[in-house]
């Protein structure tokens, strides 16, 4: 590792040379690049990621309804390169503005957009002059789930079945005196927020330490049990529901996030609804949902899209450990 922040001067050098990289991939690779607004009237809907209110909107959490509106109108494969914001994140690996790497392919192949993570690395890491991963692997959720803790889950567990079947420390890290909404009436909310709360524990517990271990190794972790769906599509395969979504992972640490992209209006309204019932539970604000969005959505070609943290990855092939030692966010609150 680096050891310490970068001097501004080569984080100057190094932010221009990853954005060229970037773009020169992205643009070769056939995607035209956008420009999305900064403050849009209402967020895509997640339970833990609360937006910063800009009246009488909010800024955004990332540019993904705005870029599939543009999807569906007809603009093709496109990539952006945005600030977001979400509220209160500050860490070393955390910041409420930073800088998102998003792009969508026409076609329905996740393995598409996995293979430019693995070029986008390679061409950051180039460009400032570092050794990028030696190789990839790809594990689905449910093998790595079973072998670091031994349970075999089929996706659609309720948060009963969930409850008895995880072992003692998942168990006590999720269930055990924690009240809100695990112990809702709303069975739908109790069995999202369980979902939500066991993927937390078990990435603590057995996820990061695993990963730890798959030195100079980038790992993209698949096939989600369906109620993480989130944005992303589901199926029923080998007896599991399974959402059709993807994280990628580089020295331990999560850089991208990857959907085959749901296409149904009706269906992202109920999960929009049911994530919103889960906020209000958790006694977070509830969100307006995107009606422009929604109206458009039932026109998204079929689409594969990723979501990466640039500083995240600046950061990696920095060989730092922190965030502000590459940021440039100098005047920022």
């Amino acid at each position: 590792m680096h050891g310490g922040p970068v001097p501004f001067a080569r984080r100057v050098a190094v932010w221009d040379a990853a954005l060229n990289a970037v773009r020169a991939y992205l643009r070769a690779a056939g995607m035209l690049e956008v420009s999305t607004p900064i403050r849009v009237a209402a967020p895509a809907i997640e339970p833990y990621i609360d937006p910063i209110a800009a009246p009488p909107g909010y800024l955004a959490t990332s540019p993904e309804l705005a870029m599939k509106r543009l999807l569906a109108r007809g603009s093709g494969p496109i990539f952006q390169l945005s600030h977001v914001f979400r509220q209160a994140e500050r860490g070393d690996r955390h910041s409420e503005e930073f800088h998102l790497l998003e792009w969508y392919r026409l076609g329905g192949e996740l393995a598409e957009v996995e293979a430019d993570v693995e070029a986008v690395v390679a061409a950051v890491f180039a460009a400032v002059g570092a050794e990028p991963p030696t190789r990839w692997l790809r594990v689905d959720f449910f093998s790595l789930f079973e072998r670091t803790s031994g349970v075999a889950l089929r996706g659609d567990e309720d948060d009963e079945a969930l409850r008895s079947v995880v072992g003692p420390a998942l168990r006590a890290m999720v269930w055990d005196g924690r009240p809100g909404p695990l112990t809702s009436p709303d069975a739908e909310i109790r069995s999202l927020a369980a979902w939500t709360a066991l993927f937390s524990a078990w990435s603590d517990l057995h996820l990061d330490p695993w990963l730890s271990r798959q030195v100079g190794v980038g790992v993209h972790l698949g096939e989600f049990p369906a109620a993480l769906a989130a944005l992303a599509q589901r199926s029923q395969k080998d007896g599991r529901a399974v959402a059709h979504r993807v994280e990628s992972h580089v020295a331990g640490v999560e850089l991208a996030n990857g959907y085959l992209e749901l296409r149904d209006p009706a269906e992202q309204r109920r999960r929009f609804a049911a994530v919103n019932a889960l906020r209000g539970a958790l006694g977070q604000a509830v969100l307006p949902l995107d009606e422009d969005f929604l109206r458009e959505l039932g026109g998204l070609p079929l689409t594969t899209g990723m979501a990466l943290g640039l500083d995240r990855l600046i950061m990696l092939a920095c060989g730092c450990t922190r965030l502000d030692d590459i940021s440039l966010a100098l005047g920022a609150p």
